[in-house]
């Protein structure tokens, strides 16, 4: 079991490797816009395959551009589009983190684990917010954000080549699951206090 788990990581570190920095900064533009895989685990196997320095600075720069991208698809097409893209639920969020958070919204995206950031670069480009703003705090959230799942992927890589595969392993499935779950309840979280903020704002208009 744990054989067929350990080829299967390696084939996509290898990928990785092979793929190189710029293969990353391309591969988060292409997560970032229409690819349904999590920028964390393109991050994470980054930093496993190329190190966390290259990791971090590639796939920051790709984070940048990724958000650009669908930053202006969203200005340039509109509302539909970007629903067809992201789908309503979390363009519905993005708004929602709008317009609680104003002009931090995009900072505070970014920077929090688990929210959905690339709803909020489409969500960004339907307000009035400006590129250079919003590009501006894209780049304060992007490289620390890169940092972070590139280290961890480069620790577990040394983890490996000390302690096994197996007990590694071990130590993924369990940090897996645990991400999953947030994944699963930070939005649902998340979502729920700011619907409690918009409903008391809006008791306060009244």
């Amino acid at each position: 079991m744990f054989g067929l788990f350990e080829g299967l990581y390696n084939l996509v570190v290898n990928l990785m490797k092979w793929l190189g920095p710029v293969g990353l900064f391309f591969g988060m533009i292409l997560q970032a816009v229409i690819a349904p895989v999590p920028s964390e685990l393109v991050l994470y196997f980054a930093g496993t395959s190329i190190g966390w320095k290259l990791s971090t600075l590639f796939g920051g720069l790709g984070e940048l551009a990724g958000a650009f991208v669908s930053f202006w698809i969203s200005a340039r097409f509109g509302r539909p589009i970007v629903e067809k893209l992201v789908g309503k639920e979390h363009l519905e969020f993005a708004d929602d983190w709008f317009n609680i958070y104003g002009g931090w919204a995009v900072l505070l995206g970014r920077l929090l684990p688990f929210v959905p950031f690339d709803a909020i670069s489409y969500g960004a480009g339907l307000t009035k917010m400006s590129k250079k703003k919003f590009m501006l705090a894209t780049a304060f959230g992007a490289f620390p954000r890169a940092f972070f799942y590139s280290f961890i992927g480069y620790a577990s890589i040394k983890h490996i080549e000390t302690k096994g595969f197996e007990t590694t392993f071990k130590w993924l499935l369990l940090t897996a699951v645990f991400f999953i779950l947030l994944l699963i309840i930070v939005p649902k979280i998340v979502k729920k206090r700011l619907d409690q903020k918009k409903e008391k704002k809006w008791i306060e208009i009244k």
